[in-house]
Formats: structure tokens, C-alpha cells, sequence
């Protein structure tokens, strides 16, 4: 359904009536907004991500041999990291369960130069691409009946598109979703730390 029909206008009125900002209440312009993560586009996305991490593994398995060259490394129990064979330890190591390194050298790829052609080939052989249009039609519809969308005012709208939110122990400024709260919110040692680090 397009923003600008008078459908859409009714149906926008109706949602919006008794309802207040989802984060800071206010009653104050507000506006319908679907979470990107019920997004048609990110749910293809994330759909054809996955896909794409599956086939690349179909991928080396049909298409391509390797061959496994010793590195000259190994690991034990009492020295998990990768060392070399000669390294001399301090303490006598387990040699329980010792494990060599190999790395792997393309030997042949049969479907070189075709990689993309064979993935959407793929696609079409498992249902993905099907898989991919019905999830979005359906959450396409969901959009359609504002299933997960919530109430926004302009400004945490505004903020919500910047990656920010509400802070939630002074509920007034807004902050990067990657932290927990906004500058003035922080513990004093925190802060004092961040000015530290700010005059080195």
C-alpha cells in the first residue's frame, strides 16, 4: 500500500489514535514505523546471506580438490597453540593426542569463472529463490498490517534512522545503540577515563 492514498491516510489515523511515542511517550508528531529487522529487504537479505554462505561450501565440496601441506607445526593438550615441531619447551609437553597443521592448495577448480552462474543455479535446484519471495511477500503483508510496527515520535524516529535510541536511565537524550547509555549518564569514573584518554 503507498504513504500517499487516502487508504493508507485512514489506516495511519486509526493505528496512531490513543497511542504515544514508543520510547520517550510523547504524544507529539508521531509516526508508524516497522523495525528494519521485519523489513522486507532485510529479511531477503538475511535469507540470501545464509544461502550464500551455504553454497559457497556446496561450492568446494562439488567443484573443488585441495591438497593438505604440513605447515611444520603441531599443538598438545599442554601447549594448545600452533608452535613449530622444534620449539624447545621449558616444560616437557604432553604429546597426548598431538595434532599436526596442514594447510590447504587448490589443486583444481572445475567450476572456475562460473561461480556465480552455478550459485543461482543452485537457488533455483533448492526452493531457496521461492523460499526467499515467500517470506518476503509474507512480510510484506505483515508490513501491510503493521503486525510489528510501533509508534514513534519525529525525533526518536529521526534518531532511530541515525542508529541511536533513547538512553534508558535519563529517558531525555539519545545515544548510539552501541552503548549502554548517553555520555552524561555514564558512572564519574567512566567518564573521568574517557577525558583521560581524550588528553593524552
Amino acid at each position: 500500500m503507498k504513504r500517499n492514498t487516502k487508504e493508507w491516510k485512514e489506516k495511519r489515523a486509526e493505528f496512531l489514535i490513543d497511542k504515544t511515542c514508543t520510547w520517550c511517550g510523547s504524544s507529539n508528531s508521531l509516526c508508524i514505523h516497522t523495525p528494519r529487522a521485519f523489513s522486507p529487504a532485510q529479511v531477503s537479505s538475511e535469507i540470501y546471506s545464509a544461502a550464500y554462505t551455504r553454497f559457497k561450501e556446496v561450492y568446494r565440496q562439488r567443484y573443488q580438490t585441495f591438497d593438505l601441506i604440513p605447515t611444520g607445526k603441531h599443538r598438545h593438550k599442554s601447549h594448545p597453540t600452533w608452535h613449530k615441531a622444534s620449539t624447545v619447551h621449558k616444560i616437557e609437553p604432553d604429546h597426548t593426542d598431538l595434532e599436526e597443521q596442514f594447510t590447504e592448495v587448490l589443486l583444481e577448480d572445475s567450476g572456475e569463472g562460473n561461480f556465480k552462474k552455478l550459485y543461482h543455479e543452485w537457488l533455483e535446484e533448492t526452493g531457496i529463490k521461492e523460499l526467499i519471495e515467500e517470506e518476503v511477500k509474507k512480510t510484506e503483508e505483515q508490513c501491510e498490517s503493521l503486525t510489528n510496527a510501533i509508534v514513534l515520535c519525529k525525533h526518536c524516529h529521526f534518531a532511530n534512522l541515525r542508529g541511536m535510541n533513547l538512553c534508558p536511565v535519563c529517558r531525555s537524550k539519545y545515544k548510539s545503540v552501541n552503548y549502554e547509555t548517553c555520555f552524561d549518564c555514564l558512572p564519574a569514573e567512566k567518564r573521568a577515563e574517557f577525558w583521560g584518554r581524550q588528553n593524552r
